[in-house]
């Protein structure tokens, strides 16, 4: 398991805030669940903290990204622009002081949206907070976050230019968020999607194990629904 290691020093490019952040090595694990997310070595809040880790935070204004800092540089227009929508944001306001493992993923994805991030990016922005929440055993959350993704996913699907990897990926996790949503039926359709997708591309050796994943999930989608 990837421990926590030094802090690192960043400054916030919308507020200028300097402040220090644990810095994580690269994880070790064990395969990947059914929704992509890694399996962990070691205890599950030693794999949530290695999650959460990943979205960084600025704790005076509250943006978010997963991105370095230093790799951030943005107008006085978008500084302007991501304050006002980070002041005005009902969860930031509730949530901020009692600080909880999903709040950097969900201020990261609207910061996203106000920085003209993809639709596939806020997605997985969304997706991976799902997976937080779900090692910090935050169901409800758990579930609004995979709605957003399949949702962010969904207009991925129908406005960018996916292809190849990222078109069956995309297309496979719609149908298996919504599995887990308790959707079967609209699963089941995705699963045939992303089957297709495979198909188009001639069966990519690499995808194999994709392939493999959508025959499983769609036995499995077929007994829930049953």
């Amino acid at each position: 398991m990837a421990k926590l290691r030094k802090t690192t020093d960043v400054r916030c490019p919308v507020c200028g805030h300097a402040f220090r952040v644990p810095n994580t090595g690269s994880h070790v694990t064990l395969g990947r669940e059914s929704d992509l997310c890694p399996r962990l070595p070691g205890r599950q809040s030693d794999g949530a903290r290695a999650l959460r880790a990943e979205a960084t935070m600025c704790p005076r204004c509250s943006f978010a990204a997963l991105e370095d800092f230093d790799e951030l540089d943005f107008s006085s227009e978008l500084r302007y622009s991501i304050e006002s929508l980070l002041e005005d944001d009902g969860l930031i306001k509730v949530f901020r002081e009692s600080d909880p493992p999903w709040l950097a993923f969900h201020s990261a994805e609207a910061c996203g949206k106000e920085r003209n991030l993809s639709a596939r990016e806020l997605g997985d922005l969304c997706l991976r907070a799902s997976w937080v929440c779900r090692k910090e055993r935050e169901r409800p959350f758990e579930n609004t976050f995979q709605l957003r993704a399949v949702r962010h996913f969904m207009r991925s699907l129908e406005r960018d230019s996916l292809e190849g990897r990222e078109l069956s990926v995309t297309t496979y996790l719609v149908g298996e968020l919504n599995r887990r949503l308790g959707h079967h039926r609209e699963a089941l359709n995705w699963y045939v999607n992303a089957g297709k997708t495979l198909e188009e591309n001639e069966r990519n050796e690499s995808l194999g194990w994709l392939e493999r994943m959508i025959e499983t999930q769609s036995r499995l989608a077929e007994e829930e629904a049953a």
